[in-house]
């Protein structure tokens, strides 16, 4: 079958069906197309949408700085807010204050003893009033969402840390934090108590105050070093250190096994009492009346009466560990300037075991009375004055046998809901 024919268009000869190309006039029979320009590519959008993401980005960072607003640092221990239509005056201090005006207290001196394994100091403290005389503690911590407390030391070393931080239930405090030194640190040198508030409106505000601590040099004395066997010796121990010891340092006076006959007078120096294993007696009246560089420590020393008297009278403070006051009208009294605190000890068949009548201020507290046996008292613990310190702690004591465990004339905010009793 013959080849299908077509004919040139330009010179009329015959070429086959499918050619392309006219060998006789090399013409060219195909339909020129014009080639397909390529699109450019949509920088323009793509630019765009950058542009946008980084505008958004920028618009959300700005509304992050915004929601956390600003940040006030005092510097110091003062320091001055407006929010909501509300002007406040944060101080911190060291020292429980009653009614505003508070006053501010940049920093403290507390002296760490050298034999102390641990140690806390003062309670820091922030308080709040209108800058007069309002106290504007609740109408400031409905605008806060949280608080945080630092130590940080000025040169190396951790030398305090912070134990607690807790909103007082009974203070006109705002905020308390209770921070505290332990074994292993230098227990001497500067540390900043750093608090920072942060408010619901995203506000951030920062005060902070200063610790000093400084090391108290101990030493002991026994009866190798001075007479103790009696009670006129070891009183005129008591009245040589007064004249000649280094008012700065510790004495603690460790002493020997005896029964000592007669009351026993620390005045214009104080010291602590150490008994012996095998038994320190008195049988007559201790008075603390002053204290040194340091509150009374005594332990280990037994009280033992013939059923009138007191057994420690204390106007300043003494704290009692692993003592007993057996047979007196009362077994340890704290007056007026005193804070009697007792732990591990034992109160049996007194009149009263423990009295706290304290109507005037207290130069060092101690809340912590647990561990204690009250046996056969008339009354176990008698509470007729003292100063706010925050709640008594009679965890682990045990009350057997007495006429009334606790009277609390005073009212004071006392935790007994861990002690034993013969109804238990």
């Amino acid at each position: 079958m013959e080849d299908r024919k077509k004919h040139c268009p330009h010179c009329g000869m015959a070429l086959p069906e499918d050619a392309s190309f006219c060998p006789h006039c090399e013409s060219v029979l195909i339909e020129k197309h014009p080639a397909a320009v390529p699109k450019p590519k949509r920088r323009r959008r793509i630019t765009a949408a950058i542009l946008l993401a980084a505008v958004l980005a920028a618009a959300l960072t700005a509304v992050g700085f915004a929601s956390r607003g600003k940040v006030i640092d005092a510097q110091g221990a003062e320091l001055f807010y407006d929010a909501e239509g509300e002007k406040f005056r944060l101080v911190l201090c060291f020292e429980a204050q009653g009614g505003a005006p508070f006053f501010s207290q940049p920093e403290i001196v507390e002296n760490a003893r050298e034999d102390q394994l641990h140690g806390r100091t003062a309670t820091s403290l922030l308080f709040v009033d209108d800058g007069g005389k309002e106290n504007r503690k609740e109408p400031f911590l409905a605008l806060v969402d949280h608080c945080e407390v630092t130590a940080v030391p000025r040169e190396g070393g951790e030398l305090l840390q912070i134990d607690e931080t807790f909103l007082p239930e009974q203070s006109n405090a705002a905020f308390e934090a209770m921070p505290s030194y332990h074994a292993g640190q230098a227990k001497e040198g500067e540390a900043d108590i750093i608090w920072t508030i942060y408010m619901k409106n995203g506000d951030t505000l920062r005060l902070r105050h200063t610790v000093k601590i400084t090391r108290i040099p101990v030493v002991t004395l026994t009866e190798n070093d001075y007479p103790m066997a009696t009670v006129e010796e070891l009183n005129t121990l008591l009245e040589t250190l007064a004249r000649e010891a280094d008012q700065n340092t510790i004495y603690v006076l460790s002493l020997p096994s005896v029964t000592y006959e007669g009351g026993l007078t620390m005045k214009n120096f104080c010291c602590d009492l150490v008994g012996s294993e095998g038994g320190t007696t008195f049988t007559d009246t201790v008075t603390i009346t002053t204290r040194g560089i340091h509150p009374s420590n005594i332990t280990n020393v037994r009280f033992v009466g013939d059923g009138v008297g007191i057994g420690l009278k204390a106007s300043e403070g003494a704290f009692l560990h692993r003592c007993v006051f057996e047979n007196w009208e009362v077994g340890a009294y704290g007056g007026n300037g005193s804070w009697v605190n007792a732990s591990d000890c034992t109160f049996r068949g007194n009149d009263v075991g423990l009295w706290l009548d304290n109507r005037a201020g207290a130069t060092c507290s101690g809340t912590y009375y647990g561990g204690s046996l009250y046996e056969n008292n008339g009354t176990g613990v008698r509470i007729d004055a003292q100063p706010n310190a925050g709640k008594l702690d009679f965890r682990g004591c045990v009350f057997r046998g007495n006429g009334e465990n606790v009277e609390n004339a005073a009212g004071y905010d006392v935790d007994l809901t861990q002690i034993t009793t013969a109804e238990n």
